[in-house]
């Protein structure tokens, strides 16, 4: 079984005040200072929503039966200009099946993109080195594949309300 996780990087502490803006952010430790908040379907529409009906449409009727839909990419894109005024957020979205696989992930600080469409390893060296964040010491790629399925974020969610997000 494979695994499809696309989620939002930061500094725990900063990813926590995300919940007054999009209610159903989850935060997810991973080890140290950093965590993530997986993009659940929830989350996606609270996103999406952000855009503005009209505009989502709009963007949206520009490619038909694409995916991620080009309002999900815009609504990411925007947020983490946004999330990123005073701290580093990345986006990332990692997945395998089969032997098959992908790893895409943005990196904004100060409101602009910085990084884009690099590996994993390229934004967590940016944060541990430029944004000087304790990692901790699990290798994180194979932290994000702990959930598998096409769910995993979902997953992820779940587990954080039952208070299991951290393996012992």
């Amino acid at each position: 079984m494979g695994f499809e996780l696309d989620a939002f990087l930061g500094k725990t502490s900063e990813l926590l005040t995300w919940s007054g803006q999009l209610p159903s952010a989850v935060v997810c430790e991973l080890g140290g200072d950093l965590a993530m908040v997986p993009v659940t379907g929830k989350l996606h529409g609270e996103l999406r929503a952000r855009l503005g009906v009209e505009e989502a449409n709009r963007l949206d009727a520009s490619r038909p039966r694409t995916h991620p839909s080009p309002s999900y990419e815009e609504a990411v894109l925007r947020w983490g200009a946004e999330a990123s005024a005073a701290t580093l957020v990345a986006f990332v979205s990692v997945g395998e099946f089969g032997n098959q696989s992908h790893e895409e992930a943005t990196l904004w600080s100060s409101g602009r993109k910085i990084l884009f469409r690099v590996g994993l390893k390229a934004v967590l060296s940016h944060f541990r080195d430029q944004g000087h964040l304790d990692l901790g010491g699990r290798p994180i790629d194979t932290e994000l594949e702990r959930y598998r399925g096409q769910d995993a974020a979902e997953k992820w969610a779940a587990a954080r309300s039952l208070g299991i997000d951290r393996v012992p």
